[in-house]
């Protein structure tokens, strides 16, 4: 890596110039090696979103990808990592729980929490990590269990106001376990 400035390009520059003051949480795909790493090896190459069978796997900024949950849940299937021939992913382990530390978040904007019966993200999760507790004299509520949550986005282009986000904890990186 002669030119870092060639092969690891500046992302939040980018963002910078796009009018965006603080770049967007990115979500690479599973097993992605740690930011860096991740930028100064993937070749974007994009064979990793052809191999994508569930098709969330985008090119995202400057052609490197990333996870758009709005098209659907990410199956864990290990697809993207057998395809990758730049070793930008880590292959010791296919076990969902190592894919990443990203987590399912309700927003304020969730119907169930404002009264109104809705059960569509915890409908769709096969893990059980969004359960719903009844309330009395109203709707039942959900009840996020991150412990069993594998971050696949199931959930999120399913609910009817967006209200269900998969986040990335601040104090990691795509691709780091916490």
């Amino acid at each position: 890596m002669d030119n870092p400035a060639v092969t690891s390009p500046d992302l939040s520059r980018r963002a910078l110039l796009r009018g965006r003051t603080r770049p967007d949480p990115v979500i690479r795909p599973p097993w992605s090696l740690p930011e860096p790493e991740f930028i100064a090896r993937c070749t974007r190459c994009g064979d990793c979103v052809a191999a994508c069978q569930e098709r969330v796997l985008v090119k995202g900024d400057g052609g490197y990808p990333e996870v758009d949950f709005s098209r659907g849940g990410c199956a864990l299937c290990g697809d993207c990592v057998d395809s990758c021939r730049a070793g930008a992913f880590r292959k010791a382990s296919r076990d969902p729980a190592e894919a990443w530390n990203h987590r399912v978040a309700l927003g304020g904007d969730c119907m169930a929490l404002r009264g109104v019966v809705c059960r569509t993200c915890g409908d769709v999760c096969d893990q059980r990590a969004i359960r719903f507790q009844l309330r009395v004299g109203g709707a039942a509520v959900p009840v996020l269990v991150l412990s069993a949550c594998t971050g696949c986005g199931e959930c999120v282009a399913v609910c009817p106001v967006g209200a269900v986000q998969v986040v990335v904890p601040e104090s990691n990186h795509p691709g780091d376990i916490g």
